[in-house]
């Protein structure tokens, strides 16, 4: 749900942007504001969306939010040997995932004058939380329950990536994503579309 929450206001500003700012003010001024959405693969599948606002072609700043898909988690083989015929008490699945909200700065390099491909170097601080479960056995002794216990960690996002404007509102991504903090590395690649104030023809 915060997922779809967060693709939809992206998609809003970029929208309610383009009508608001003028291709002339933006000829002058060169700023650019467009969302992202990436496919990331890496130790764990994750997705990513992001809002990005570029200054005079040459900086940028990125408000995002990343998260690895759900993995299903099962107790251990100590936890299920502690009881006979031990059960789950409810159909759900524990599962585990992370999330991160960050926000990034970064530097453009432009490959060609054209500017139909550049570089963008960029990185900066993040929240990551982790869900992971907690079992524990009911009260009746013969089945099992779990907790999803959150915790909360900074850290260091970098995201460098190649962006290929394919046209003033539409273009793709693709480049490395790491996330480093005290619990985990999470190391991955990415691709990605771009929608929005993007480039001038």
């Amino acid at each position: 749900m915060k997922t779809i929450l967060l693709i939809s206001v992206f998609c809003l500003i970029s929208l309610v942007s383009q009508a608001q700012w003028s291709y002339k003010f933006l000829a002058l001024q060169k700023h650019h504001l467009y969302s992202t959405g990436e496919y990331i693969v890496g130790q764990q599948q994750a997705g990513n969306i992001g809002l990005n606002y570029t200054l005079n072609n040459k900086y940028t700043l990125n408000i995002g939010y990343s998260a690895t898909f759900k993995t299903p988690v099962s107790p251990s083989p100590e936890f299920l040997k502690s009881v006979t015929n031990l059960t789950p008490a409810s159909s759900y699945e524990p599962f585990e995932n992370a999330e991160n909200l960050y926000m990034m700065v970064g530097r453009i390099l432009d490959i060609n004058r054209s500017r139909s491909i550049r570089i963008i170097f960029q990185g900066g601080p993040g929240i990551a939380s982790f869900r992971q479960p907690e079992f524990n056995l009911t009260k009746s002794g013969d089945q099992y329950n779990f907790e999803t216990i959150v915790s909360k960690k900074l850290s260091l996002v970098l995201n460098p990536k190649i962006e290929m404007p394919l046209c003033c509102n539409f273009g793709c991504s693709v480049g490395p994503m790491v996330v480093i903090n005290s619990k985990q590395t999470y190391i991955g690649a990415g691709i990605g579309l771009m929608y929005g104030l993007i480039k001038h023809d």
